[in-house]
């Protein structure tokens, strides 16, 4: 069965190096706790990091517990900044685009839609 993830159980990651990949996250935080995914953001066009990712553990006692040991943690040569992923208040859900079918689209009124891209962080949202 697939267990929704919990946001109070991810936390965001940042001042990552360029080079710094999810294999490498994963391997870094699995030392504390249960990982369950781990996401570098990443430029939507050009896939360079944006120096930024989340990491989701499999419980909030196991996010603080990393936050606190990892906070401030060497990764390559760069300290790492953690702390508790929250929601944007301004995110919107991603839902997919409402299509109508081609004959309905004459006989009513075309509705506008509008697919929102979250702004600044390349598509990377908390986990």
């Amino acid at each position: 069965s697939f267990a929704p993830i919990n946001p109070s159980a991810s936390l965001y990651v940042g001042d990552l190096l360029p080079t710094t990949t999810e294999v490498m996250l994963y391997e870094k935080f699995s030392q504390v706790g249960q990982v369950i995914s781990v996401r570098v953001c990443r430029h939507r066009i050009t896939r360079r990091s944006l120096g930024f990712g989340f990491v989701c553990f499999s419980s909030p006692e196991e996010a603080s517990r990393a936050m606190t040991g990892m906070n401030g943690h060497v990764l390559g040569t760069q300290a790492l900044y953690v702390v508790l992923a929250r929601s944007r208040p301004d995110a919107r859900p991603q839902r997919e685009p409402f299509v109508q079918p081609r004959h309905e689209a004459y006989m009513q009124p075309q509705r506008e839609t509008q697919v929102h891209p979250q702004q600044g962080t390349g598509g990377c949202a908390p986990l």
